[in-house]
């Protein structure tokens, strides 16, 4: 199959999850969508390009054309990196730790996991 080959760094569960957002994006039901789309489209699959790293990748893939499910997962398996957990965990924990002290207040701790996570018991 020829996503299977244009796809060949992804696991199918990404190219499953591709391949629903892509037919959410494809609103005309063409097979294809427009290079303005991009950057949304990686943004719903965990991606978070700048509008420059948008602007180089579909000047470097000279998108100026609509294209299909096959092209974006080339796309996607050359521009989408994902981000180390690691690195996701200690970006989150930053977050957390407003004075840089390298520690979370338990009452901040608790006070977002009830207001935004789900229901503590």
């Amino acid at each position: 199959m020829a996503s299977e080959q244009m796809g060949k760094d992804l696991s199918n569960d990404q190219i499953s999850s591709m391949k629903e957002a892509f037919t959410l994006f494809d609103t005309d039901g063409d097979g294809k969508i427009a290079p303005s789309e991009l950057g949304i489209l990686m943004r719903s699959l965990g991606g978070n390009p700048t509008q420059a790293q948008l602007k180089s990748i579909i000047a470097e893939e000279k998108l100026n054309a609509p294209f299909d499910f096959n092209r974006f997962l080339e796309l996607m398996s050359k521009h989408l990196k994902p981000e180390p957990f690691d690195r996701q965990l200690r970006d989150a924990f930053k977050v957390l730790d407003k004075d840089s002290t390298g520690y979370v207040v338990v009452a901040d701790l608790k006070h977002i996991l009830t207001s935004i996570g789900e229901k503590l018991e």
